[in-house]
């Protein structure tokens, strides 16, 4: 394991979006994001910046002219995860201004938390019917593995994943 500590103050996450136009950042992923995918995505009118490995144990904001600062996830890795993940998490930070799509996961969950008011419409992938959860005092959210969603955050939202894992997101 070549990580075992990471620190973030609630006052440089308020700031990374004071200072940035995209309203959600990756603090710990499976994989940096290459040159070729930001193009592809940036192509795609994606909103997003280039990325750099985060040294030392504490997350500092980046303005809006520099890379974002992460984690890959492999860097928590022990030799107990399953062959296909990158990593044993990976975390996000999103606020009500961040996009969101309708989507769904192969092979981790994702759990999101926030104090703010949040919701999704979802649906198990094999069946027809969605269903809508609002938890107007904030709450968690914890979807498994195939099961489609969309949220609605209405405010300052941590997202994990587990396990990490490259290309696992299927948007519908």
């Amino acid at each position: 394991m070549k990580r075992s500590v990471l620190i973030l103050s609630l006052d440089e996450i308020c700031q990374q979006f004071t200072c940035n136009t995209r309203q959600n950042v990756k603090l710990v992923a499976p994989q940096i994001l290459t040159p070729d995918l930001f193009d592809i995505l940036l192509a795609r009118g994606k909103q997003l910046k280039l990325e750099r490995l985060l040294e030392g144990d504490v997350w500092r904001h980046s303005s809006a002219d520099e890379p974002n600062t992460l984690c890959e996830s492999g860097e928590f890795v022990d030799q107990h995860l399953p062959q296909y993940a990158q990593g044993p998490f990976a975390l996000s930070i999103a606020t009500e201004r961040a996009e969101q799509d309708t989507h769904y996961h192969r092979q981790h969950i994702e759990i999101y938390f926030s104090e703010h008011p949040i919701g999704a419409n979802y649906r198990r992938l094999d069946e027809p019917d969605e269903r809508t959860v609002d938890l107007p005092g904030g709450g968690l959210i914890v979807f498994g593995p195939q099961v489609v969603h969309r949220m609605r955050l209405g405010g300052l939202t941590l997202v994990i994943e587990l396990p990490a894992v490259t290309g696992d997101k299927v948007t519908l």
